[in-house]
């Protein structure tokens, strides 16, 4: 029985890339993925690229990084768009596959809500709640994250992400999210992700699409994703 909880609490990872949620790793643990995505953007063309990464301090605690950068076709470059984020994450609270956990980071600009993102340093707070599990001897997660960030310029962002991934057969897996972010200085976005892909030992590769839908603007993307952990 222990050993078939491990694996549940151990689902979140096997099923495939997501960087939100309250899991830690393991002290010692890492992982990391690459992200590249061709979108358009109210009729610009633009590449997207993302490194993420996260290193278990302990079993509880988990630093996290992320840089990202966006850049248009046939625009003048102030359009353009560029973030890091830097963040420790404590797992609070876990029982039967339910877990909590609080993330406390430091920010600089945002390259989620197209040519209107926020600028300079921030700090951001979120609460994560989570469920993993197995079924059928093949594991999936959900989650919800709330966070706030407040950047140094006076623009506050306030964004709910929600998630799953689930293991589809030994070595298929598909995830799906959705970020809603609200701001006082720059444009609504709603976002949502699709993306299906194949496990390779310690290396999973995925493709996805990405759309932003009632917000202020126009954007879809096809993405490729690169992960590998320990």
């Amino acid at each position: 029985m222990k050993r078939l909880w491990l694996v549940a609490l151990g689902a979140a990872y096997a099923c495939g890339p997501a960087e939100a949620g309250p899991w830690t790793r393991d002290d010692g643990g890492f992982y990391l993925r690459g992200l590249v995505s061709t979108e358009t953007l109210d009729g610009l063309d633009g590449t997207r690229a993302d490194v993420y990464g996260e290193y278990g301090l302990t079993d509880r605690w988990t630093l996290t990084g992320k840089t990202e950068a966006v850049a248009y076709e046939d625009s003048i470059g102030d359009i353009d768009r560029q973030s890091y984020r830097v963040s420790l994450r404590r797992q609070l609270w876990s029982h039967k596959g339910f877990t909590f956990g609080a993330e406390a980071a430091a920010v600089y600009g945002s390259a989620i809500a197209g040519t209107f993102g926020c600028d300079e340093w921030g700090g951001e707070a979120r609460l994560s709640g989570g469920y993993s599990g197995v079924r059928k001897s093949l594991g999936f997660y959900l989650f919800s994250d709330f966070a706030m960030i407040s950047h140094q310029d006076g623009c506050v962002r306030h964004r709910a992400e929600f998630g799953y991934g689930a293991d589809i057969s030994d070595r298929i897996f598909v995830t799906q999210q959705v970020w809603l972010e609200r701001s006082n200085d720059s444009a609504d976005s709603n976002k949502f992700e699709s993306q299906v892909g194949y496990h390779f030992g310690h290396v999973d590769v995925s493709v996805g699409y990405r759309e932003e839908f009632g917000g202020a603007y126009e954007e879809n993307a096809y993405l490729i994703a690169l992960t590998t952990r320990r």
